[in-house]
């Protein structure tokens, strides 16, 4: 009797193209260029491909934030 393959989800990328950056951000592409023209949010380029950290994206939406008067 052969061994059944184990199915192993993939590890969620660590790096995301613009697309979905702006996804996860909520946001559009056009935001993301923008942001990236203007150095607003870190970002890696291999070749002429835009690709973004979570991590930086993460720390991008904490400097944004706008807290609550107490």
């Amino acid at each position: 009797m052969a061994k059944k393959a184990e199915v192993t989800s993939a590890p969620a990328p660590r790096l995301l193209d613009v697309k979905r950056a702006a996804a996860y951000l909520g946001t559009t592409t056009w935001q993301i260029r923008k942001l990236v023209w203007a150095r607003e949010i870190a970002h890696v380029r291999l070749g002429q491909r835009l690709l973004f950290d979570i991590n930086d994206l993460n720390r991008f939406v904490e400097s944004q934030k706008i807290l609550a008067r107490a």
